[in-house]
């Protein structure tokens, strides 16, 4: 059986994976969390890396929203990972610019406000919009006020291409306000597999079930 590392995306931090762990663990699966620095995108490339370093077993890997771009470079020569899976992700060839054809795709739903060292914040009105409209209210609530600052010059083109090396699965969320599902399923053009799920940005709240699933299915068949 993997292990299971779980890095979460942009303002969020390992408290997002809540309800997961504990289902994974149930069933036997050792499972790692991370909390990035948000100090820039080479050190939470770092963070990851040196992680992945720390720990002996075969791992699978998962990147949430901006944890995807995270993963492509952390996990790059990584010889005990054995399966990257990107959940409504960002998922880029080098180089590649993060929005895609923007004149193609749905705005996204975050609005956030911007300090002069460039740390951004998602503005309260729009956290259950962007990121938690179909998680129950009670789930929603209780997080709201965990959001972190994050910096937003560390999202900038593809840098990193494990995905090119390691098994990858793609979960479009077509019901996500946040990355519009339509650019998800450019990007997922990149994996070995897909899968689209009914649901908004945030599956480890509003399903979680469906994601342990996931992991579960991976970590008892990845090679």
């Amino acid at each position: 059986m993997k292990s299971v590392l779980l890095v979460h995306g942009a303002w969020h931090g390992s408290w997002c994976w809540d309800l997961i762990v504990p289902r994974l663990e149930v069933l036997g699966i050792n499972v790692v969390t991370i909390d990035l620095p948000f100090n820039g995108f080479d050190n939470d490339v770092l963070a990851v890396s040196e992680l992945i370093d720390s720990i002996e077993d075969d791992l699978i890997v998962l990147g949430h929203s901006y944890g995807g771009m995270v993963i492509s470079e952390a996990t790059q020569a990584k010889a005990n990972v054995k399966q990257l899976i990107y959940l409504c992700a960002i998922l880029l060839k080098e180089g590649e610019n993060v929005n895609g054809d923007e004149e193609k795709s749905r705005p996204s739903k975050i609005r956030i406000e911007v300090d002069e060292d460039l740390n951004s914040i998602v503005k309260k009105d729009a956290i259950i919009p962007a990121f938690y409209e179909d998680v129950a209210v009670d789930i929603a609530e209780k997080y709201l006020g965990k959001l972190r600052n994050f910096p937003i010059n560390s999202i900038s083109n593809g840098r990193g291409e494990a995905w090119k090396e390691i098994e990858t699965t793609y979960v479009v969320c077509g019901k996500d306000s946040a990355i519009d599902p339509e650019r998800q399923r450019e990007m997922a053009e990149l994996a070995d597999s897909i899968l689209e799920w009914d649901c908004g940005h945030s599956p480890f709240f509003s399903n979680p079930d469906i994601l342990c699933s996931l992991l579960f299915e991976s970590a008892k068949n990845s090679c």
